[in-house]
Order: structure tokens, then C-alpha cells, then sequence
């Protein structure tokens, strides 16, 4: 459902609310939001960001290269997929 929503001029701050209602619909919860500080529900990484990145308010271009990073926690266990 994240990936579908991924196309220019959506920001990764989208995404991020995107992931969080999908992950609290299907009972589960964000494993990154407030560990350690983190602030969202997921990982982007734009173009030239290895890993972990923050979400934010910059529009997607056409031609980004987007990895989603999404960890949710259900039922005492953890499991993570990357897109």
C-alpha cells in the first residue's frame, strides 16, 4: 500500500502517515516511532540516504530512488520489510 503511493510530488511525510494508519488498522505498531527518538513509522531513503531516513516535506521527483524501511511490531514480535 506504501509503495503504491510512491509518485512525484508525494512527500515521504505522506508515506510515513500512510504506513502508520495501514500498521495501527491491521493491529499492529511502528517499531521505529519513539525508539530512540526516532519521530515516524517508517524509514526513507532518498537518492544518496544509505539507511534510516527521517521522513519529511520534500516532494518526491521523478527519477528519486525511494527505499521504504518498515518494521511493525504485532504480538510481541517484530518483523521488517524493505521496498
Amino acid at each position: 500500500v506504501v509503495a503504491a503511493a510512491i509518485k512525484p510530488g508525494v512527500t515521504t511525510d505522506q508515506l510515513d502517515r500512510i504506513c502508520h494508519a495501514m500498521t495501527l488498522m491491521n493491529g499492529a505498531y511502528p517499531s521505529p516511532r519513539n525508539y530512540m527518538g526516532f519521530p515516524k513509522s517508517l524509514c526513507t531513503s532518498v537518492n544518496e540516504v544509505v539507511c534510516h531516513g527521517i521522513p519529511d516535506a520534500r516532494p518526491l521527483e521523478d527519477g528519486d530512488i525511494v527505499n521504504l524501511d518498515i518494521t511493525v511490531c504485532l504480538n510481541g514480535y517484530h518483523g521488517d520489510l524493505n521496498e
